[in-house]
C-alpha cells in the first residue's frame, strides 16, 4: 500500500489525495481515464466502499466523471485550476476596526498569492445579517469560505444554512470559536490558557481580590473566564459572583458600565486587580475610573487580551494577552487552501497565547 494511505487518517481521504497528485504530477488532462475501481482497491488493499467514497467525492468536486459501463476519467477541475477565477467568502463580526483589518490583512496576503478573490462579508454580531451573508456565499461561486461565528456562545438560528454549505461540499474555516452543533475546522487563539496567563500574572504580583468582565454572548468570554476561574482555583482564591461583571454585544454600545453602575463601583471597590475581556473594554475601564479620581495601576491593576493598537493609545500602556492578528488571518488561509486542494490539514488549530507585560499592572502592596 502507497505510504500516503498508511498515516493516521481516513482511508478514503488518502485515496483521495493520492489521486489528485497523480493527476498534477503526471500531466493527465480532461478525459484521460484512471484506474477502475477494482484496481484501486487492490493497489491500496481497501475496500470496494472506501474507493467508491473517494471517487465519489472527487466526481462531486469535480476532479473526476464516471461513464458507466465504461470507467472514470479526469474531469474539467483541472483545466479550471489554472484558468478559473477563485473565490473565497469571509465573513466576520467587524471588518474596519480593532484586530479585524490585521486579520483579514494576512488571509488577503496568502489567498492573493495563490490566486484567489476575496469577498467579504460584516455580521456587526447579529444573527439577522450573518443569514443574509450566508445566503449570499451560498448563491455564489465560492471555493471556500472563513467564519468568524456571531454571537458564538448563544444557540445559532441559521445552522440551516450552514448544513446546506456542508451538503455542498464546501470547505469551511472557523476563527475565533465554532458553534458546538458544528464539528467543522478551525483555527483559534487558546482562550482558556489565555484567561489563565493573564489572572496568574496578577496573583503573581501578589493580588488575591481579582475581579473579571468578560463578553457573556461569545465563547470568547467564556474560554477566558474558564482560564480566569482555573488560575484562582490554583491558588485557593474564592470567586464572588460581586466581583464578575457579564455583558453581551448591545451592552458595549450603550456603555454597559453606565447600565451596571452600581455593580461597577462595587467591583472597582473590591477589588485590586481586573481582568478585562479586551483592549476596548480596558480603555472603558480606563477612563471610568480616571473619573473616579483614582489611578492605574497604583489604585487598581488591570490586564486585557488582544494587544492591539488601543493598548498603547491612552497614557495607561495596556499590559494584555497578544491576538497573532496576521498570524492566524495567515493560518487560517493557508489551512483553507490545502483543504481545497485535497492536502492533508489540521482541521482543529489552537495558538499559543503571549502574554505583552507593560504598566497597567503593578505588585499588590
Amino acid at each position: 500500500m502507497d505510504k500516503r494511505c498508511e498515516r493516521q487518517k481516513p482511508k478514503y481521504q488518502a485515496l483521495k489525495e493520492y489521486i489528485i497528485e497523480t493527476i498534477e504530477q503526471e500531466g493527465l488532462k480532461t478525459g484521460d481515464k484512471i484506474w477502475s475501481e477494482n484496481e484501486l482497491a487492490k493497489k491500496f488493499m481497501v475496500s470496494r466502499h472506501t474507493v467508491r467514497q473517494a471517487i465519489g467525492e472527487l466526481t462531486n468536486e469535480g476532479w473526476l466523471y464516471k461513464v458507466h459501463g465504461k470507467g472514470t476519467y479526469v474531469g474539467e477541475r483541472i483545466d479550471q485550476k489554472s484558468s478559473k477565477i477563485k473565490t473565497i467568502g469571509v465573513m466576520t463580526t467587524y471588518l474596519d476596526d480593532y484586530i479585524f483589518p490585521s486579520i483579514i490583512l494576512g488571509m488577503d496576503q496568502v489567498l492573493s498569492k495563490a490566486g484567489y478573490n476575496l469577498v467579504l462579508g460584516c455580521t456587526y454580531n447579529h444573527h439577522d445579517k450573518e443569514r443574509v451573508c450566508l445566503e449570499n456565499f451560498i448563491r455564489s461561486d465560492i471555493q471556500g469560505i472563513i467564519i468568524e461565528p456571531t454571537k458564538s456562545a448563544l444557540p445559532n438560528p441559521n445552522l440551516d444554512l450552514y448544513r446546506q454549505i456542508i451538503d455542498k461540499g464546501i470547505p469551511m474555516f472557523f476563527i475565533h470559536g465554532c458553534y458546538q452543533e458544528l464539528d467543522c475546522p478551525y483555527v483559534v487563539v487558546d482562550d482558556t490558557k489565555a484567561g489563565y496567563l493573564a489572572t496568574r500574572y496578577l496573583i503573581d504580583l501578589g493580588h488575591k481580590s481579582i475581579g473579571g468582565i468578560f463578553k457573556i454572548d461569545d465563547i470568547q468570554g467564556h474560554y477566558r473566564f474558564k482560564g480566569f476561574q482555573k488560575a484562582l482555583a490554583e491558588d485557593g482564591i474564592s470567586l464572588k459572583d460581586s466581583n464578575i461583571l457579564w455583558f453581551d454585544t448591545d451592552d458595549i454600545g450603550e456603555e454597559f458600565i453606565k447600565l451596571d453602575h452600581k455593580k461597577f463601583e462595587v467591583l472597582i471597590k473590591s477589588c485590586s486587580a481586573i481582568i478585562c475581556y479586551n483592549d476596548q473594554v480596558a480603555l472603558k475601564i480606563v477612563n471610568a475610573i480616571k473619573s473616579m479620581e483614582m489611578n492605574i495601576p497604583d489604585d487598581i491593576s488591570l490586564v486585557s487580551f488582544d494587544d492591539s493598537q488601543l493598548a498603547v493609545v491612552s497614557e495607561v500602556k495596556l499590559t494584555t494577552v497578544a491576538h497573532p492578528q496576521k498570524k492566524l488571518g495567515r493560518l487560517v488561509a493557508e489551512s483553507l487552501i490545502n483543504k481545497i486542494d485535497g492536502r492533508e490539514v489540521k482541521d482543529k488549530v489552537k495558538m499559543e497565547p503571549e502574554l505583552i507585560v507593560r504598566d497597567s499592572a503593578k505588585e499588590y502592596e
